[in-house]
Parts: C-alpha cells; sequence; structure tokens
C-alpha cells in the first residue's frame, strides 16, 4: 500500500507522471477483497484470441460509457464492440456518451456498469464516501511517437515560436475534460506553472476535451489545453504547439456494483477487452488495414488522425496503472479545495483485480 507523505507533495508537481504500466509491490495473487497485485502476469494463455470466449448463459446488456469517442486510449472497448468481442461473450453492449462528472451518479445507479475514464477528484470523492466502484484494468503506455498534452494556440507564440510558463498567466486553459481542476491532468498544468512561480489559480479552467477543444484552439475560443490521440497529431500539423509533453497515461477502466452482483458478467467483460486488446493492438497496429478501418468507423476519426507510427503502447494483461495514479491525490491535496478527503485513499479502495484475475484465468 502506497501513502503519501507531505513532503512528496512538492516533489509530484516537478515530475511527471511515471511508467505506463503500474509497478506495485508484489501481494498474494488473490486476497480476500480482490486487491491483488495489479502486476501480476496473466495466469493462462496469452497472445492473439485469448483469453478464449465463455459465452454467458443468457445474452446480457452491459451498459458503458464514454465521454468522447474519438480517443484512441479507449480503442480496446471501442474495437471489441466493432470486431464483435463481446458479442463472443453473449453480452450486448450498449455504449453511451457520458462526461466524466456525470459517469459517478450513473454508475453509482447502477445505469452504466463500466467505463474508461482517467480518475477524476469526483472519482475519488465518491470513493472515499463509500460508492461502490473500483478500477478494474487498463494499461495504456505511450511511444516516443506520441506527443499528448497541453498545446497551446499558435497565435499566442512568439515571433521565435516560443512559448513560457509566464505567457500563460491569465489565459483560459483546459484540462482536457469537463471536470476541470478534479481531472488528473492538472498534475501537469500545475508543475508546468510553477516554473514560473505561477498556480492553477492564474489561469481560468474551461471545461472542453477531444475534438471540442481542438476547435476551441482553432477559434481562439480556448487559449491552452490537454489534448488525446488521435486529436493532438491534427493540432501539431495546424501549427498549435505542444507545451507540456505527457510521459505516462492514467487512462483505466470503472466499473460499478456489477462486480459483486455478476462477478460472471465482469469476467466476461474484461475477457473481450483483453482479448481485442492481444488480438488488434499490439506492436504497430494501425499498419493493418482490418484494425485501421476499425478504428477509423468506432471512433469517427479522419484517415489522417490513424496514419502513421501507432503511438500507444496497449498492456496485453490490462493492468491497472496504479502507480501512476498515486501521485494524483497529493496534488489535488497541495492545490487544495478538490478533495474531502484528508489522506491518500488506500489501493483496495481504488481497484479490485478480482475480475481481470478471473478473465486472464480463463
Amino acid at each position: 500500500m502506497r501513502r503519501l507523505a507531505a513532503m512528496f507533495v512538492a516533489a509530484v508537481l516537478v515530475v511527471p507522471l511515471l511508467s505506463a504500466c503500474g509497478d506495485d509491490s508484489a501481494a498474494p495473487a488473490s486476497t480476500p477483497t480482490g486487491t491483488s497485485a495489479a502486476n501480476a502476469p496473466s495466469p493462462g494463455p496469452t497472445g492473439p484470441n485469448t483469453p478464449a470466449p465463455k459465452p454467458l448463459a443468457a445474452e446480457t446488456t452491459v451498459n458503458a460509457s464514454l465521454p468522447f469517442r474519438n480517443i484512441e486510449a479507449y480503442a480496446p472497448l471501442l474495437l471489441a464492440e466493432h470486431f464483435g468481442e463481446f458479442k463472443k461473450e453473449n453480452i450486448k453492449i450498449n455504449i453511451q456518451l457520458v462526461q466524466t462528472n456525470n459517469l459517478v451518479v450513473l454508475m453509482q445507479k447502477g445505469d452504466i456498469d463500466f467505463a474508461p475514464a482517467a480518475p477524476s477528484a469526483g472519482l475519488f470523492n465518491a470513493i472515499a464516501g463509500g460508492a461502490d466502484i473500483k478500477g478494474i484494468g487498463g494499461g495504456v503506455g505511450w511511444s516516443p511517437a506520441n506527443h499528448q498534452g497541453y498545446y497551446v494556440r499558435k497565435s499566442l507564440l512568439k515571433a521565435d515560436g516560443t512559448f513560457t510558463a509566464c505567457d500563460l498567466k491569465g489565459k483560459k486553459v483546459s484540462t482536457g475534460s469537463a471536470t476541470g481542476l478534479g481531472s488528473p491532468a492538472v498534475v501537469e498544468l500545475a508543475a508546468y506553472l510553477k516554473t514560473c512561480n505561477l498556480t492553477v489559480k492564474d489561469v481560468t479552467i474551461v471545461p472542453l476535451g477531444g475534438a471540442d477543444l481542438l476547435a476551441g484552439l482553432d477559434s481562439g475560443s480556448v487559449d491552452a489545453g490537454n489534448l488525446s490521440d488521435p486529436v493532438w497529431s491534427t493540432a501539431e500539423k495546424t501549427g498549435h504547439k505542444l507545451i507540456i509533453p505527457f510521459t505516462a497515461s492514467i487512462t483505466s477502466y470503472w466499473m460499478g456494483k456489477i462486480r459483486t452482483e455478476k462477478p460472471e458478467v465482469a469476467a466476461a467483460i474484461v475477457r473481450a477487452l483483453v482479448r481485442t486488446s492481444r488480438t488488434y493492438l499490439q506492436g504497430d497496429y494501425r499498419s493493418n488495414p482490418e484494425v485501421k478501418a476499425g478504428l477509423i468507423k468506432a471512433m469517427g476519426a479522419t484517415e489522417a488522425q490513424v496514419t502513421g507510427a501507432s503511438s500507444l503502447v496497449f498492456d496485453p494483461d490490462f493492468k491497472f496503472p496504479i502507480t501512476n495514479i498515486a501521485p494524483i491525490e497529493a496534488a489535488w491535496a497541495e492545490i487544495g479545495g478538490i478533495v474531502n478527503f484528508p489522506k491518500p485513499l488506500a489501493d483496495s479502495q481504488i481497484y479490485d483485480d478480482t475480475p481481470r484475475q478471473t478473465a486472464l484465468a480463463a
């Protein structure tokens, strides 16, 4: 279990997030609370088309959500639908568009069963308050070809093409989602501003993400913002400048009470996601015409956005990135007024590895 003392807060704000895949200390393969080590190796077969489907006895409707469809990090969910991997498990998948700030309420009610999302302060506050929501997987890393991060609109660049943290004072900035300061991307923004003795209070946070944020940069309604795959590539080609590069991903999958009420369905969901990652999203997956066509259709992306070397690295074991998530709580605490719990949550409160372990053992 991790504990982040106050002395580490300053360090958190000046160092980028850690490696893309969790590397928590070893733990038994199974515990009473289902919080076995997030970096536990796959206990079953690996490789394409694994784990094999185990269709549920009756067709089951499962509700998932996304804040945006045009985010490549969500490819396991989108391609699992596109290529019929959920159908192989006898799951009828229903994907809705739900912003992260609304996800918590819907998941607590059981209206949304699972969703990929960056962990938000609202989500962590709900978990601290007893909400039955836990992380169950993820594992998306970035190759050197990935230029995700905060972009500033080109019209704000100096004549020599430079831009500094001091230039961001008073500007309108998006952390890339509707959660604003509750987004984990606030860590990098706070660190960048600190290089000019500024804080997030010196900028105006606006709630935009994805293609809407890119449109805001183009129109000038937003001055800077955090762009994900594949939207950042369009921004880069347009001439907007990357000012805060990211080095690690905290995209993760979260699941509500279906984990404990219908564990066989939870395992089937994860089987489909893992099988999709292993079959379609390994190596230079964009070079596969079938996968590329699937990404274009499922994401509503342009061919140009998914052309070129694959810049994401999908963990074939779908591990939850607990180590990358650890510094975020400290950053929120440093900023103040974002989380309503006094100390970092225990790992057992944040994630449940039981569905993944069950799925991988198939």
